[in-house]
C-alpha cells in the first residue's frame, strides 16, 4: 500500500515469518504483523498496528508508525502486552489500554510524535455492580472472565474459590471458552501456557442462581465447591466432562 508517499509492504516469507517494510527496509519481522487503524495525532500521519508471535496465549501486541513529513518514517513497539489494547486518539497522543482484572490493573501507555511510547498508571479493577444475575441472562458471556464483570456472580465466585481467589480468577482469566447450555453458562479455561496442568470450570445456574465451581490448582488434585453431592446432574455431567482429562 502507498502510506502518506511511503511504500509500505507486509509479506509472507519462506520461514513462515511475516515482514513489514517500508520503501524497501525491513522494520518489524513477526508471525503475525498487521496495520489495524489510522489516525493523525498533533497534525502527524499514524498507522497502528500489531504483531504477534501466534498461538492463542496471548492477543498481538500494538506497534506505532509515525509518519513525519520530509523524514523516514518512526516506529514505536511493539508493546509488552498480552491482553487486548484499546486505542483512543486524546488531546495530541493516543491513549492506548488493557482492561484492568480483578488480580491486577490495566496497563497504560500514552503515545506521542516527540517521544513516543510512555507508561503510566493504568485503572483499577472494579466489578460493575450494575451488572448481575438479571443481566446475565441477556446470554451476552463467551468466556468464564466475563462472569467477573458481573459484581453478583463474581462475589459468589470468589467466596466459593476462598483462599485461592487469586489463583482462581487468574485460570478464569486465560485460555478459554463459555457457551449457555439451556439455563446453565459453562465455562472452562486455563492459565496461560498452562493448560492441562491449572484449569477450572465454573457453571452459573440461572435458574436457581447458583454457582458451582471447581478448579485444579497445578501438581495438585481438583478442588470443587460447593461438595460434589450439591451439583445438579447437568452441572457434575459438565464437571465430570471436564475432569476426565486427569483420569
Amino acid at each position: 500500500m502507498q502510506l502518506f508517499d511511503h511504500h509500505v509492504v507486509i509479506a509472507k516469507g519462506s520461514d513462515s515469518q511475516a515482514s513489514l517494510r517500508i520503501d524497501d527496509r525491513e522494520v518489524l519481522k513477526n508471525y503475525y504483523v498487521d496495520i489495524d487503524e489510522m489516525h493523525v495525532v498533533d497534525g502527524m500521519a499514524v498507522a497502528v498496528g500489531t504483531s504477534s508471535a501466534g498461538g492463542n496465549a496471548c492477543e498481538g501486541s500494538p506497534f506505532v508508525v509515525s509518519f513525519p513529513k520530509g523524514k523516514n518514517p518512526r516506529i514505536d513497539g511493539p508493546l509488552d502486552s498480552c491482553f487486548p489494547v484499546t486505542v483512543k486518539p486524546s488531546d495530541g497522543k493516543l491513549i492506548l489500554s488493557t482492561p484492568a482484572t480483578p488480580n491486577a490493573r490495566g496497563q497504560k501507555w500514552e503515545w506521542t510524535a516527540s517521544a513516543g511510547f510512555k507508561e503510566v498508571q493504568g485503572e483499577a479493577f472494579v466489578a460493575d455492580t450494575s451488572k448481575g444475575w438479571d443481566q446475565l441472562r441477556e446470554r451476552s458471556v463467551t468466556h468464564p472472565a466475563g462472569l467477573l464483570d458481573y459484581a453478583e456472580v463474581a462475589a459468589e465466585i470468589n467466596h466459593l474459590a476462598g483462599a485461592d481467589k487469586a489463583l482462581v480468577n487468574d485460570i478464569l482469566l486465560g485460555v478459554g471458552s463459555g457457551e449457555f447450555k439451556g439455563d446453565l453458562f459453562v465455562g472452562t479455561s486455563c492459565s496461560r501456557h498452562m493448560c492441562t496442568d491449572q484449569e477450572a470450570v465454573v457453571v452459573a445456574d440461572l435458574a436457581s442462581r447458583t454457582v458451582y465451581l471447581a478448579w485444579k490448582p497445578s501438581g495438585q488434585k481438583i478442588k470443587v465447591n460447593p461438595d460434589v453431592k450439591a451439583w445438579p446432574e447437568k452441572a457434575k455431567a459438565e464437571l465430570r466432562q471436564w475432569a476426565a482429562k486427569w483420569k
